[in-house]
């Protein structure tokens, strides 16, 4: 038995229930030198889950699985490629590993199910965005979310420039041109007579290609908000041309290539967080105002009810809440825990299981900004 390495959720090993499920959670580094600290806290993690397994279950069952994650710990390539946090999942029979880029608490949790609850906080609402970088006189389109970007390969046919893209058609082809700054696609136009109306129609007959082929061969097909950045003259000289019912409001002033990624990120942090909150409050909103028509509740058994019966449409959970307990499918109810247990039992995380099941959205809120106190809410389908 080997592990694997996950970068999609959910995979479909974590929304199974066992008899024996080992959840780790914990902070790392990616500086070479703090490896030997990162191996050695996943090893007390690794202890912590041994003990609670040993209450329950033989050395000769638990021996192959604390194998491995012993193996892991030892293994020098494994933490030299660390991200902020890791997230591990293991069974008898296979190991699940999520290299986060976000600080995560040390957690050990044994189960019958795995915690996966800080997992979809970390993937909730996680955005996919098509990226224009767009230039006075080139193009490149980019994909990616707050956590990675990659480049949009176009096929060699496909003219990104200007010139390419007017021919013998440009406007202002007695001009002459010579490069701009280092890390700028913008050209310098020098004239002869100030035919400044001519540079006009070719940059709107350019931004008009830009925005046709964007929406044909990108938007269409994926469906992703497009994202433009470019700088602050272009803005809205190309919004005024586009006819892109994907392009948003949210845009990032500057030229690309002069941008590190990391900044980029960060740009798309922000705006993810500000379209999610956006999101969220008009779904409280929506929650608070289905209440008297009883398609919204806060209460724990007629929303376990409600999932198992696939009417959540949207679920609420508080995001350090632990109920114990879990839902029995054959009986159709709650069946309540002990905090005693060696296995431990969230009925919020089991909850999520069900929620996934049912194409449920599932929003992980802090205390603060939940529509109840119960620890869940729901708006429901019917």
């Amino acid at each position: 038995m080997e592990y694997t390495i996950e970068t999609k959720f959910p995979n479909q090993m974590l929304l199974a229930n066992g008899e024996l499920c080992i959840s780790i959670y914990m902070p790392t580094h990616r500086m070479l030198q703090n490896n030997k600290q990162d191996s050695l806290v996943f090893k007390n993690l690794v202890k912590e889950a041994e003990l609670s397994l040993e209450k329950l279950y033989s050395t000769k069952e638990i021996s192959p699985l604390m194998t491995l994650l012993n193996k892991l710990k030892n293994d020098v390539n494994f933490w030299n490629h660390s991200l902020d946090g890791l997230a591990v999942f293991a069974t008898l029979d296979a190991v699940i590993i999520y290299r986060i880029k976000k600080d995560l608490e040390p957690i050990a949790i044994v189960s019958k199910g795995f915690h996966i609850k800080p997992l979809i906080e970390y993937f909730q609402g996680l955005e996919t965005f098509s990226i224009l970088a767009l230039e006075a006189n080139s193009f490149a389109l980019y994909e990616g979310n707050h956590l990675d970007i990659k480049t949009i390969e176009l096929p060699s046919d496909v003219e990104t420039t200007l010139s390419g893209v007017l021919g013998t058609q440009h406007s202002d082809s007695y001009l002459t041109t010579h490069g701009g700054n280092r890390g700028s696609n913008d050209a310098v136009f020098h004239g002869h007579g100030g035919k400044s109306d001519d540079k006009a129609i070719d940059q709107e007959k350019f931004f008009r290609y830009v925005d046709n082929y964007v929406l044909e061969n990108i938007s269409k097909k994926n469906h992703y908000p497009l994202l433009l950045v470019t700088k602050k003259e272009h803005n809205s000289d190309f919004r005024n041309v586009s006819i892109n019912p994907y392009l948003i409001e949210n845009s990032i002033d500057g030229s690309y290539d002069t941008f590190q990624e990391s900044e980029i990120l960060n740009e798309l942090k922000r705006i993810f967080k500000d379209r999610f909150l956006e999101k969220v409050n008009k779904d409280i909103e929506r929650f608070n105002s289905l209440k008297d028509k009883n398609l919204s509740t806060d209460q724990i058994k007629i929303i376990v009810k409600a999932l198992l019966e696939s009417r959540v449409d949207t679920l609420f959970l508080e995001k350090n809440k632990i109920i114990s307990g879990r839902i029995d499918e054959n009986k159709r109810n709650i069946i309540t825990g002990d905090l005693d247990n060696p296995v431990a039992e969230d009925l919020l995380n089991d909850m999520i299981k069900h929620a996934f099941l049912s194409n449920s959205i599932i929003i992980i809120l802090d205390k603060e900004q939940m529509p109840s106190t119960s620890g869940a809410a729901a708006i429901l389908r019917y």
